[in-house]
């Protein structure tokens, strides 16, 4: 009766094979459904950030119900130069900072003096211009220091925080209203330039064929937008822009709007940043972007590790998440449409039809299976 009992206690338990077959088994399933959970995730963020550009959008046409028109984004191509460049105009704020009142922001709005620049070093708009606005952000986008910059920050006044004890930084964004492209096209293809442009990671860059877009210089009524508005790009993800980069443009240099050719603007303020634009923070008017090559453009890292490039490679800034259509969605980015809508394009769709979708009064025909 002993020898039963203690024979049925010592069967009562799991051998350490049984333990390591039931290990292994969890692990396979854990395996086989993380890439499942991960892809929902993603999907999740990807369906926020459509649904951001859908606010953004809201935000365009009722700012466009109140004016008669869409706001500028405050960068712009000039088309009075050969070949042309870019412009800064009027004072120094962002499509972003306009749209405020119209996407319940209605309190930072308030706190900006648009007189001055957004970084004016007395600091005056930085209670405004500094909060993170989650409809400016992609979820799927990796943000460095909580959204806010902070890198290089010290007692600068071109940061317009006096003193900024605690290196404080400005509100982050991941959407650039779109103004203009330069991409060659020849015969409807898009072709290299002659000479071929000297920067490797967007080839087909051609500044002389630059057309504007949708959020130019000024006033853009609906009625300018002749190539419709479904298939005109208002905004597009630049997500992911590394706070260490500086443009190559600085503050303050802003140009007079109806002069031709324009003319220097005076100084806007007393405390006119002597530094250079930010163009991953929300209320910078650099944020606005030209569009000059692929979608998703990895010819090179996101993070080099310098405050600008000067390589012959990245000379621009022409390439990952900086100035150009970049997302971390697999095989595409989010654009909103002049209409409200929000399309994702691939990123390899062809040049050309990319082109045509920046432009507003190009003429071109899109067809729905090009995108």
């Amino acid at each position: 009766m002993v020898e039963s009992s203690l024979s049925r206690h010592r069967h009562s338990g799991f051998t350490l094979i049984e333990l390591l077959v039931v290990i292994a088994i969890i692990a396979v399933l854990i395996a086989l459904l993380l890439p499942a959970v991960q892809a929902a995730r993603e999907a999740a963020r990807r369906t926020q950030c459509t649904n951001n550009l859908k606010q953004f959008g809201l935000a365009l046409y009722n700012y466009e119900s109140a004016y008669s028109c869409f706001p500028p984004a405050g960068k712009s191509i000039n088309l009075t130069t050969s070949p042309p460049s870019v412009g800064f105009y009027d004072t120094g704020f962002s499509t972003h900072a306009r749209i405020l009142p119209f996407m319940e922001g209605g309190s930072q709005f308030n706190a900006l003096n648009f007189s001055v620049e957004y970084n004016d070093s007395t600091g005056i708009n930085f209670t405004g211009a500094s909060p993170v606005i989650n409809t400016f952000l992609c979820p799927s986008a990796p943000h460095i220091s909580g959204n806010r910059d902070s890198y290089n920050i010290s007692n600068s006044p071109e940061e317009g925080i006096p003193g900024n004890p605690n290196l404080l930084g400005y509100g982050y964004n991941d959407y650039s209203p779109s103004i203009y492209t330069d991409i060659n096209v020849a015969n409807g293809i898009a072709t290299l330039p002659s000479p071929t442009s000297p920067n490797p990671a967007v080839p087909y860059r051609n500044p002389s064929t630059a057309a504007p877009g949708l959020l130019k210089q000024g006033m853009t009524r609906v009625s300018e937008i002749t190539d419709g508005t479904s298939n005109t790009i208002a905004v597009i993800e630049c997500a992911g822009r590394d706070e260490r980069f500086v443009s190559e443009f600085p503050d303050g240099s802003y140009l007079l709007p109806n002069t031709s050719p324009p003319a220097p603007a005076p100084t806007r303020g007393a405390g006119a940043s002597p530094g250079r634009h930010r163009f991953w923070r929300w209320a910078d008017p650099d944020n606005a972007i030209g569009i000059s090559g692929q979608p998703n453009n990895k010819y090179t890292p996101t993070n080099e590790g310098k405050i600008w490039p000067t390589t012959t490679a990245t000379a621009g800034n022409q390439a990952g998440p900086n100035e150009e259509p970049f997302s971390f969605h697999a095989g595409g980015v989010n654009a909103l449409m002049g209409d409200g809508s929000v399309k994702f394009l691939r990123e390899n769709i062809n040049l050309a039809t990319f082109r045509s979708l920046v432009t507003l009064s190009g003429g071109e025909i899109v067809s729905a299976d090009g995108l």
